[in-house]
Parts: C-alpha cells; sequence; structure tokens
C-alpha cells in the first residue's frame, strides 16, 4: 500500500509542476500580445500586414517564421523566408519604419529585387 501512495504523490507532484509550467507561457503570450497591440496604436510598430507588403516589394521569398523582439526601446521584426530552390534567408526590418536592417542567406542575389 506505501508503495501505491508513493506513486500517487509523484503522479501528483509531477502534475502540479506541469501545470505550472504549461499555464505560464500563455501568460506571457498574453502580455506580449497587448504590448504588441498598444505598441502599435502608439505607432511604434507597423503592422503585420504592412510588413507582409514590404518584404513582397522587397523580396522573392515567403514568410515562414516571424519574431518580434525589443531590443534596447526598440522593436525589431525578426524573419525567416523560403526562397524558390529552398533556401533559408534571415531579415531583419526595424518595426516603427520598416527599413530592413539586415539580411542572411544564399544566393541572396536571386532572392532581392532590383527597384525600378
Amino acid at each position: 500500500m506505501k508503495k501505491h501512495c508513493k506513486y500517487l504523490y509523484l503522479i501528483g507532484f509531477i502534475s502540479l509542476i506541469s501545470c505550472q509550467v504549461f499555464a505560464s507561457p500563455t501568460a506571457d503570450i498574453d502580455e506580449h500580445h497587448d504590448n504588441v497591440m498598444d505598441a502599435v496604436a502608439q505607432g511604434l510598430i507597423q503592422p503585420f500586414s504592412a510588413l507582409q507588403h514590404k518584404v513582397q516589394q522587397q523580396l522573392l521569398a515567403r514568410i515562414i517564421r516571424v519574431e518580434l523582439d525589443k531590443d534596447d526601446d526598440e522593436w525589431i521584426y525578426e524573419l525567416k523566408l523560403i526562397d524558390g530552390n529552398n533556401n533559408i534567408i534571415k531579415v531583419e526590418y526595424e518595426a516603427r519604419t520598416l527599413k530592413m536592417i539586415e539580411i542572411k542567406g544564399r544566393h541572396l542575389e536571386s532572392v532581392l529585387k532590383v527597384p525600378k
């Protein structure tokens, strides 16, 4: 009987820990989402639709991942894209102005659109 009680305590403890671990990210995501929405309303961040339009104007690649980070009080969009040849490209944009800050990847000459 004592052996079963130990397992029940262990299962209960693991359940309690897993609930706390899995509950925390949701709160962080909601808080981050509220911060982002406030920043968009204040004009500190361009909306994602504007970023998509900018990427379509400048690059021949498809967005597969987006992160929005705040570094030194400046919001930065960090993108991962894939081109027609399955090359991965990483691009950073200033979130306020949508100015391209950095681009990395292979065969960038086939990804960058030449301005007309």
